[in-house]
């Protein structure tokens, strides 16, 4: 096995040596190395104490392993039990989304998954009850997959394949593309970037067939098919992916899916604008960013009776509270055009010696407008830079679910 930098840099694992990992011998090497609860600061030394036992290619990829599965319980439930190389556990989708995915697969049977990476999809689609076919390039990979996929318990419904994912024989009755999206250490926004890219990935199978392909959320829209349903996820208010479903699988035009709760708010013609609120309401929504990036602020608008605040500011605005996962509500308090002292002289005189700042469209320095508040008081509030109507103006309101 190969090491670029132990201590900071990425480790490259040698299959040889994974599969040594695997053994009764590399098994309790693993567990030597977890017992020893390593860090990136403790590495060099662990991986001495533990070449006191094992050879030092074994004794690094064990603690290398032992480190990942710490790293990793953030996204999997089973961390402690599965296997990783950084980059893959980096690119790999959590639990918790690849379960949501896999229950649209429900009812095909057998599903391929292509530049499956370690095998986190496979598995969700594996304990959904489905025949999964991972594809992956890397010998390495396909291995990691299938132990993960013996740890759960689901080895008899994964079979790994090295091969292309644009030629290698399938006998799936639908697909998921996770391609990847990095290159030289470059990330990519664009679809045909990708490799294989988006357009290569549809074209080796019938324009009907049952086929999802994860994009960067940060998509431009003009990249987004036309025959697609876009969905963008979060878990918990944080944007992790957009998923591209055709075919049978497609639902809708745009799709806005909030994580673990499951909610979800989709529109086949999003609409394009709404008239702006007067002024600034009793109540301030920040939609959720999956529901930013859908386009679909004004479908929410429409459900909960607001308007927006600005054309180009996602910030919606109603006199009455209407309670909705889609969106952080806030009261509010005070509300006029931005001007430091005039806002510090507000603060001052309700005792808000506390600020959480949230910047929406505004080209102030959060932290130069904080050191010239220099606030004082018992008292928390949020505060909101943003634009109304084109104008900076200063928000000070409470969270109110």
């Amino acid at each position: 096995m190969r090491y670029t930098n132990v201590e900071g840099g990425r480790a490259i694992m040698d299959l040889e040596v994974f599969r040594q990992l695997l053994t009764p011998m590399g098994q309790g090497a693993l567990r030597r190395a977890v017992g020893l609860q390593p860090t990136e600061a403790t590495f060099l030394v662990n991986s001495a104490a533990l070449r006191k036992h094992h050879s030092p290619e074994l004794a690094k990829i064990a603690l290398e392993t032992a480190l990942l599965r710490l790293k990793a319980r953030d996204k999997f439930t089973d961390a402690d039990r599965m296997y990783f190389t950084r980059e893959a556990l980096e690119q790999s989708t959590s639990d918790i989304v690849a379960r949501h995915r896999a229950a649209r697969f429900a009812g095909f049977g057998c599903v391929a998954d292509l530049c499956c990476g370690i095998g986190g999809d496979a598995l969700a689609f594996a304990s959904a009850g489905l025949i999964v076919e991972a594809v992956d390039l890397d010998p390495l990979r396909i291995t990691m997959t299938e132990a993960n996929a013996a740890a759960a318990g689901v080895s008899d419904r994964v079979r790994g394949i090295v091969g292309d994912a644009l030629t290698v024989p399938l006998e799936a009755k639908a697909a998921f593309a996770d391609p990847n999206r990095r290159s030289d250490n470059r990330r990519f926004l664009s679809p045909e970037d990708y490799t294989p890219s988006l357009s290569a990935i549809r074209a080796r199978f019938p324009s009907n067939f049952p086929l999802a392909v994860k994009i960067a959320p940060g998509v431009a829209k003009s990249d987004l098919p036309p025959d697609a349903e876009a969905e963008f996820v979060s878990l918990h208010g944080e944007l992790k992916e957009c998923v591209l479903w055709f075919g049978p699988l497609r639902g809708a035009t745009r799709r806005a899916t909030l994580l673990p709760s499951g909610e979800t708010l989709a529109a086949d013609a999003p609409s394009d604008s709404l008239p702006l609120a007067e002024q600034v309401g009793a109540v301030i929504y920040d939609p959720d960013p999956a529901v930013t990036r859908a386009g679909l602020v004004h479908e929410l608008a429409t459900r909960i009776n607001a308007e927006p605040i600005d054309f180009e500011v996602q910030l919606l605005t109603s006199e009455q509270h209407t309670v909705t996962p889609f969106a952080t509500a806030f009261g509010v308090e005070h509300s006029a055009p931005f001007h430091p002292k005039h806002l510090r002289d507000y603060l001052r005189e309700h005792q808000i010696g506390r600020v959480t700042l949230i910047k929406r469209g505004s080209p102030a320095d959060a932290d130069d407008v904080l050191k010239k508040l220099k606030l004082d008081g018992p008292n928390h509030r949020t505060l909101l830079l943003t634009r109304v109507a084109g104008a900076h103006t200063a928000i000070v309101c409470e969270r109110l679910n």
